[in-house]
């Protein structure tokens, strides 16, 4: 599946957290953790370093604001 259809995809996901609470997209963080796992992370550690190591990969895809 292309990232763009997966972001399709994600996008749609209703995200129930308390506005004021959220600092990152719902669906940047989604899109984060499924890329940093299938590229094997194991943990939350993991997955913020391969979000630092492809930040300009993954802002093709999302915003990343933060």
């Amino acid at each position: 599946m292309e990232l763009k259809k997966l972001m399709e995809h994600i996008s749609i996901i209703p995200d129930y957290r308390q506005a004021w609470k959220v600092e990152h997209k719902l669906s940047d963080i989604l899109l984060l953790t499924i890329c940093a796992v299938i590229s094997g992370a194991e943990g939350w550690e993991d997955i913020e370093d391969f979000g630092e190591t492809h930040l300009d990969f993954l802002k093709q895809y999302g915003e990343f604001e933060n």
